[in-house]
């Protein structure tokens, strides 16, 4: 929580979010990032399908934030009789990741302000521990690397939140 305080504080003052791009193989640093969250989440079922595996030129660790935190939202709202499940992707020049759950309908008036501080898509607070941090700081490191995320939710096809990176470098 400190740190996602922080991350605000940065991105507040004008100093966005501290970046350090280098080559990945992103199946191996999702995969990685997923074995953690199982630990974390044990009660989750958490699975990763890489459909274009390759090098990405990206930041690791801001990488694997963004992952963490989209699987803890989906952990705290999402229903976890279905697994979360974390698609990437290398096409057009561009990483994509999804993370996907099944759960509550994001309603469409409530999308726009999602990915602002403190901003909440529910109501519910039983056993959810957050500030309204995550989904901003997720937006802030996609936007610092040059790119977006957005968010589909609908009844039967779930809660898809999807970022894409353009790459300086790619290869398999």
């Amino acid at each position: 929580m400190i740190a996602d305080l922080l991350d605000l504080a940065s991105v507040r003052i004008g100093q966005g979010m501290g970046i350090k791009r280098q080559l990945a193989d992103v199946s191996l640093l999702v995969d990685q990032s997923v074995g953690e969250l199982r630990v974390a989440f044990f009660h989750a079922k958490i699975r990763h399908l890489s459909k274009c595996p390759g090098f990405a030129d990206v930041d690791p660790d801001r990488t694997q934030q963004m992952i963490g935190n989209l699987v803890a939202n989906s952990v705290a709202y999402g229903d976890l009789k279905h697994p979360i499940t974390i698609t990437t992707e290398i096409r057009r020049e561009a990483l994509w990741i999804t993370v996907h759950n099944h759960g509550q309908v994001i309603p469409e008036s409530l999308i726009p302000d999602l990915f602002e501080p403190m901003t909440r898509a529910s109501d519910r607070t039983e056993n959810v521990r957050s500030v309204g941090l995550g989904l901003f700081i997720v937006r802030e490191i996609a936007n610092a690397q040059g790119g977006t995320i957005t968010v589909h939710s609908a009844p039967v096809t779930g809660t898809a939140f999807e970022i894409q990176i353009p790459v300086i470098g790619i290869g398999s």
